[in-house]
């Protein structure tokens, strides 16, 4: 089961190992990204970064639905995590059992015409469209950086949100 889907744009990091991992009580973390899974070096640096005895794969999005799509996985306790919102949003509608969506951190895209969301993310036109249907999409979708931070409904930031003052 995918305990918690999570859009950050740094993938495997700091706050995951010490503070994610241990708080959702996983045994999985999988990543979902295409470039990440095409490029080998990468995919070695982000097996690096997780924390001992934790299993960690690197997959195509495509790949990845279809690996949390297997029966076994409902056995499991699996933090996915996607670097866009193109990709949850995929996640979201075609993945099993997800219990929790987390948009925590999205805002190094460059581009013009950004919203600000929350503190720690932005969004251009074209996210923020995508931004509003994972809102829609699923009834536990919040924003929380770190599990002692407070979570925000994420739906009431998108509704929310205002231009980014450049």
């Amino acid at each position: 089961m995918i305990i918690q889907l999570r859009l950050d744009e740094r993938l495997i990091h700091g706050q995951i190992v010490t503070a994610w991992s241990k708080a959702l009580q996983i045994g999985t973390i999988l990543v979902a990204n295409d470039a990440a899974a095409a490029d080998p070096m990468r995919t070695k640096l982000l097996l690096m970064t997780a924390p001992p005895g934790m299993k960690v794969f690197v997959k195509p999005v495509k790949e990845a639905i279809k690996l949390v799509s297997d029966p076994r996985a409902d056995k499991m306790r699996i933090l996915m995590i996607v670097n866009n919102p193109k990709d949850m949003l995929e996640i979201i509608r075609n993945a099993p059992n997800i219990e929790a969506v987390n948009v925590a951190n999205y805002v190094h895209k460059k581009s013009s015409g950004k919203v600000v969301i929350s503190q720690y993310t932005q969004a251009d036109p074209e996210d923020l469209e995508i931004f509003k249907q994972i809102a829609e999409a699923h009834n536990n979708v919040f924003t929380q950086l770190i599990p002692s931070y407070a979570r925000s409904d994420f739906k009431t930031l998108v509704a929310n949100a205002k231009p980014l003052s450049e």
